[in-house]
Order: structure tokens, then sequence, then C-alpha cells
């Protein structure tokens, strides 16, 4: 009977399959990975994968996480820069996360039909927990904002789910048939910046 891993090599391992998962999700996608090149790729045998997660879903969405958290750090530490006004760095903001979620490898094949199928494969409970965690670090950065005169002070709950129903809109964007995507988004980011951006000193 193997020994058990250690905390130290579960950390070890789970870290490997993020970043061996992420490669090939990134060059074959989601549906055209198989569990078997993850494990290869990451040197464990199936059943190991089976301990950390139940679906190549769960370490997909894992993948996402470290992904979501590298675009955090990066774009929204630095929404407002200096020499140039207010209102247009949040639609630069806006435009380069619409532009992440419709040509990054990883977000750009989550279309309406893979999102749902995604869903489905996820534990109820990871999905609430991402959310709430989600939201949470979004807060700070609209709460921040907001006290420093930037933004404009609305309810912060109603903030995310404007910028989630943004977000949901870009990945149902091939359910729209027959409309401007590319218009429709740049009224919404304007529309956004506009009512939610303070240029007054």
């Amino acid at each position: 009977m193997p020994r058990p891993w250690s905390e130290e090599e579960k950390k070890i391992i789970k870290k490997s399959l993020i970043k061996e998962g992420r490669k090939l999700f990134e060059k074959y996608g989601l549906q055209k990975t198989t569990i078997d090149e993850i494990v290869s790729a990451a040197r464990i045998s199936k059943g190991s994968f089976y301990r950390f997660y139940q679906s190549k879903e769960e370490l997909y969405f894992d993948v996402l996480d470290e992904v979501e958290h590298e675009f955090k750090e990066k774009m929204f530490n630095d929404v407002f820069k200096s020499g140039i006004s207010r209102k247009d760095s949040f639609k630069d903001f806006l435009i380069q996360m619409i532009e992440l979620l419709t040509t990054m490898p990883l977000y750009k094949e989550i279309t309406s039909s893979n999102y749902e199928l995604l869903l489905r494969k996820l534990p109820e409970e990871t999905l609430k927990k991402h959310m709430q965690t989600d939201q949470e670090e979004i807060s700070k950065y609209f709460t921040y904002w907001m006290d420093q005169g930037w933004m404009k002070r609305v309810d912060i709950d109603a903030l995310n789910g404007l910028l989630l129903s943004l977000i949901h809109f870009v990945i149902h964007r091939d359910d729209f048939e027959g409309t401007n995507f590319k218009a429709a988004t740049e009224l919404w980011v304007d529309a956004l910046a506009s009512y939610l951006i303070d240029e007054t000193e």
C-alpha cells in the first residue's frame, strides 16, 4: 500500500495539475483536453487525479481562478492612470476586460453552451464560494474608488450585478444573432463610464 502524501506533496501535485492543465486547456480547449493527457503531463496516475478533482471541469475552474487572479492584480490596481481622464481610464479598463474574455485562449471558448456545461459539472458549493470571493475582492476596489471620489457612490451589490451582467452578455454573445456585438459593448462601456465616473475634483 503506497504511503499517504504529506500536505506539502499535495500542494506540489495540485500546483503541477493546474500548471499542466493550463497549458493543455490553452492549447486544445476544455472539451478536447482529456484527463489522460493531464495526468501524463503532471506525471501522476489517473486515480491520483481523482483525489484532487472529480472532473476536468473542476480543474479548469481552478485554472480560470488563477488566471482571473492574475488579471485582477494587473488591471484593478492600475485603472486610473495619470495623464488620462478618469472616464477614459475606466472605459479602457472595461474594454480590456472584454478583449480578455473574447481573445484569451482560456476565456475565448467560454460561449453559452460551454459555460452551461461547465456550470453543470461543478459542485454548487464551489460556485457559491467562487462568487462570494469574487464579489468581495472586486468590492474592495469599488469601495476604494468611491472613497477617493473617483466613482459615484452606488450600492456595491448592484454594481457587482451590473458588471456580472456585462460579463454574461460577452459570454452569451453567440446567442445574439444579428446584433452588432462590438457596437453594443461600446455603448455599454460608454454608458457605465458616463454614469459611474466622477471627473470633478
